[in-house]
């Protein structure tokens, strides 16, 4: 009996050794948790003056935007959009009370055929700037800290309206991941 005991015994080790052997890691889990801002300025003045047109006319803007991304280590992606006038409304191409404006990432001002509709045309909500997108020779996809990017704007007037004059027209830029 004793010898009976022993095996078992010894059994009972060798399965201690495998238990031993199986254990000698185990996994944890590191939450960890990193702040960061999204943040973006304008370089210089934010007033962008278009030349003057007639109604059914198009320009683009004599001077560019200048954005920064100023957030501290975010590789940042800039959103675009605008908003309707008192009396026009915002289209993807100008019409009957109808105006468009488009907006091109480019280092010097394009050419106006290089604006291309519908990615160059701001809507009434955000539009993400991406290898479409308001794309010129720059993009305002995944823009390094410290880097700036210049936004140059094409007005299309509309066809026929109401009203004429002067209009103070709203871009929103918005910087996101």
């Amino acid at each position: 009996m004793n010898k009976k005991l022993l095996a078992v015994a010894g059994l009972g080790l060798l399965g201690l050794g495998q238990f031993a052997s199986a254990a000698n890691f185990a996994n944890a889990n590191l939450k960890v948790t990193v702040n960061g801002t999204l943040s973006m300025s304008i370089v210089g003045s934010a007033d962008v003056v278009m030349p003057a047109i007639g109604i059914g006319g198009s320009s683009v803007s004599g001077t560019a935007l200048v954005v920064l991304n100023d957030s501290v280590g975010l590789i940042e992606t800039f959103s675009l959009k605008s908003f309707d006038s008192d009396t026009w409304l915002l289209k993807d191409a100008a019409g009957p009370s109808q105006m468009a404006i488009q907006a091109l990432f480019n280092t010097v001002a394009p050419a106006p055929a290089s604006f291309v509709v519908p990615a160059d045309a701001l809507t009434l909500v955000d539009k993400k700037a991406d290898a479409t997108n308001f794309k010129g020779d720059q993009s305002g996809a995944l823009v390094n800290p410290g880097e700036q990017r210049s936004i140059w704007f094409k007005f299309d007037a509309p066809t026929t309206t109401t009203s004429y004059g002067a209009r103070d027209l709203t871009v929103s830029i918005v910087a996101g991941l």
